[in-house]
């Protein structure tokens, strides 16, 4: 689109016009913030909920009451037998010491453990979510094998997770709302401001036969330059957030999930462009067509 247009208007003699696209470029900027925060949290409850959902961590302590219990084989294999015939369960994997080391590393930081140090026996169990199990009668048959296991249900502590990221997800969202209502009643209010600055134009503009949807046009165009100085700000904030946020979370630059925050910068941009755009035209038609711009 041609950005060069013929003003019937002074607009570059308007001194709210240096501070215009500064003020929409910030509104851009926070609305992208709070669409991308929108995305992230979304894309974190997917990720935890595909890892935990139908799925629970059935453990037996070690030296329980001052007692070294670990479990033999023999009383392993029992535990995997109770299990694979409990109906329900879909497969059942007990994890080894290495496979618990692997957990607990980023909390060790090169700490070393030692060789006696009594690691619980865990098994790994997937269960049919569309099967209710009756967790108190699986404890009770398992504590016969021995009295040290424990339960990890992790629908119990993962529900009020899930409560909290979907809140987080909501407040997002109305953020964003209510920040493009924001970017609106700024429009509004700074074209009103406009017109009565320039009612002589305006008056002979209708003298002479200008319709109202001809001046509207002019604001339009006029708005669209803006809008170009404040996509351009709004995006470069945005790209050093997206760059700075990736090399704090994952030491690189840039990764295949910046690609989505990008593309989500991109489209806040050109949803706020055509809001603009389109408050604007319809503020100009609405003062001039009900006479309320006259200062």
């Amino acid at each position: 689109m041609n950005l060069s247009f013929d003003f019937d208007f002074d607009f570059k003699g308007d001194k709210t016009n240096g501070i215009v696209p500064f003020i929409i470029g910030f509104l851009m900027y926070s609305v992208t913030i709070a669409a991308m925060s929108c995305f992230f949290t979304n894309s974190l409850t997917s990720e935890w909920s595909r890892s935990l959902n139908g799925r629970m961590t059935i453990e037996f302590q070690s030296n329980v009451d001052g007692v070294d219990e670990n479990l033999t084989e023999k009383q392993k294999e029992d535990v995997i037998k109770v299990l694979r015939e409990t109906p329900g369960i879909k497969s059942v994997k007990h994890l080894k010491e290495s496979d618990i080391l692997k957990v607990l590393e980023p909390w060790l930081s090169g700490t070393s453990i030692p060789d006696d140090f009594p690691f619980p026996a865990i098994f790994d169990v997937e269960v049919d979510e569309s099967v209710r199990l009756d967790l108190l009668q699986l404890s009770e048959k398992l504590a016969k094998i021995s009295h040290s296991v424990k339960i990890h249900d992790h629908a119990k502590w993962y529900a009020p997770i899930m409560k909290i990221s979907n809140g987080l997800f909501t407040f997002a969202i109305l953020l964003s709302i209510l920040i493009f209502a924001t970017v609106c009643a700024t429009i509004v209010f700074i074209t009103r401001k406009t017109l009565g600055m320039h009612e002589n134009v305006v008056r002979i503009l209708q003298l002479i036969g200008a319709n109202n949807g001809y001046i509207a046009a002019q604001f339009k165009q006029h708005y669209l330059q803006i809008c170009y100085k404040s996509s351009l700000l709004s995006f470069m904030f945005s790209l050093l957030t997206i760059m700075a946020t990736t090399y704090v979370t994952s030491s690189v630059i840039f990764n295949v999930n910046s690609i989505g925050y990008l593309l989500i910068s991109l489209a806040v941009t050109v949803i706020s462009v055509g809001l603009i755009i389109i408050t604007a035209q319809k503020s100009v038609l609405f003062f001039l067509n009900n006479d309320r711009w006259v200062a």
